[in-house]
């Protein structure tokens, strides 16, 4: 059961990570496109918005793997001085307290979704409604809760993950 939410969590963090990449490569031809178009006399209309609405994807949706991968910024000098008991008491903690916190912050994602829904609110150039970020970060967000759940089922029951 432990590897199948395992291997399960893990597949769906390398899903939203393939979809972060492919649409941070998208975001560099854009950006390209228009720095040429912008010197031949035609820039693109709607680039700054495009480049918004493409980078709260990319950041949002690679949070997950980086979190996985333990790929983040980690500072660890206070950590390493402590015992391995400490040292998991620790682990536990902090992830019980981001557990909480991503749970927040997608709660209160969804929250301003459907504001927005309410609102109509939309894109000044292209007109597209702003409130599908929203949900994909909080769904986003969810799927950090879901990694940190992971990351707790292996620090208390280490062995057989990747």
């Amino acid at each position: 059961m432990k590897n199948i939410f395992l291997s399960t969590v893990f597949k769906i963090d390398v899903t939203f990570h393939a979809i972060a990449g492919s649409v941070l490569a998208f975001m560099m031809v854009i950006t390209l496109l228009d720095i040429i178009m912008r010197n031949l006399g035609s820039p693109i209309v709607g680039t700054v918005e495009i480049i918004s609405f493409c980078g709260s994807v990319v950041i949002g949706f690679a949070i997950p793997y980086t979190s996985w991968k333990k790929a983040h910024v980690y500072v660890d000098f206070l950590i390493e001085k402590l015992s391995p008991a400490s040292k998991k008491s620790m682990a536990v903690i902090t992830r019980c307290m981001g557990i909480l916190l991503f749970a927040f912050i997608g709660y209160n994602f969804i929250i301003y979704g459907l504001d927005l829904i309410r609102t109509k609110e939309v894109s000044p150039s292209f007109k597209l409604p702003y409130y599908p970020i929203p949900f994909g970060l909080s769904l986003s967000c969810f799927l950090q809760c879901l990694t940190l759940i992971a990351d707790l089922v292996k620090t208390i029951h280490p062995g057989g993950d990747r």
